[in-house]
């Protein structure tokens, strides 16, 4: 029985540690790499607000994003990432006709706080000084997020156990995948505006996702591009850095959810969609609606 007892406390202090080691890891290159300051350990009733904004005629990004990222901390809100838009990807059917520029997020104390916020006058000004803006609201979980790097360990322990094939290195797809906004054109279009934003993306590359679920079929198809994917951000130490609930603040469009995800880098990026792993699977990325954008951050050069 003793001899039981220490077996199961030594596992029990190997899984500890394991979790431990993940979480810092993931903390590390959310803040060393992705430039992402959200706090680990947060009420669940903290506010978060994405804001797209596309820059007006003659107006420079960086000095534009920073009077945005100034006036909302002004406000009262923390800025937790701010990123430059490499490529509108996937566009919402519900914010028709925008190439946005860049997006905003920013933490506010509760929903409240940020109804508050929204009179700000140096914040309107901020905003009016782009062509055009739009705010999607996020209702963040703490113990959804501090689960994530759990279960991105959990997968990349089962796929050891089972010999799961490595995903990475990737082989180069001549085609463009099922998806019918993945054409190869598109994908090499995709594919060069990523490699030009090599400057602040070399990196990270942090894709913004506002997601609307489609019917039975369709998330049943997601939800098998979505478990592949997670393998390999499971296998290549990367993956989601913010989940949450979307909540309408502006407008007629509903999202279900927003997931903003981190790759390591422009380039990383860039040969995935290439891949024959990302073609094999993107025919089962079905969504009712969405706006997925790839960016790369901003906030240590402001």
């Amino acid at each position: 029985m003793q001899g039981l007892y220490w077996t199961v406390s030594i596992v029990l202090v190997v899984v500890l540690l394991a979790i431990a080691g993940q979480q810092y890891r993931y903390l590390r290159w959310r803040r060393d790499v992705a430039a992402d300051q959200q706090v680990l350990l947060h009420s669940s009733s903290v506010f978060h607000v994405a804001t797209l904004v596309a820059l007006s005629p003659g107006q420079k990004l960086l000095a534009g994003v920073r009077d945005l990222v100034d006036a909302s901390e002004d406000a009262g809100g923390s800025v937790v990432y701010a990123g430059k838009m490499v490529v509108n990807a996937l566009k919402s059917r519900q914010i028709s006709g925008v190439e946005w520029d860049a997006f905003v997020l920013a933490q506010y104390d509760s929903r409240e706080a940020y109804a508050a916020a929204e009179s700000n006058p140096a914040l309107q000004k901020a905003r009016a000084s782009f062509v055009e803006t739009y705010a999607l609201g996020m209702q963040r979980s703490a113990l959804l997020n501090l689960a994530v790097p759990v279960m991105l360990l959990g997968k990349r322990t089962l796929d050891i156990i089972t010999r799961r094939p490595a995903r990475y290195p990737f082989t180069q797809s001549e085609a463009g995948g099922q998806h019918p906004a993945m054409s190869l054109a598109r994908r090499d279009m995709i594919v060069n505006e990523l490699l030009n934003d090599r400057e602040f993306g070399k990196d990270a590359c942090v894709v913004l996702n506002f997601i609307k679920e489609g019917s039975k079929e369709e998330r049943e198809a997601n939800a098998s591009y979505g478990g592949e994917m997670m393998g390999l951000m499971a296998e290549m130490g990367m993956g989601p850095v913010h989940m949450g609930k979307a909540v309408t603040l502006e407008g007629n469009a509903m999202f279900d959810g927003v997931v903003i995800v981190y790759y390591p880098g422009v380039e990383f990026f860039a040969e995935m969609i290439q891949s024959s792993f990302f073609g094999g699977i993107s025919g089962n990325k079905q969504l009712g609606d969405t706006l997925s954008s790839p960016t790369v951050p901003l906030l240590p050069h402001l």
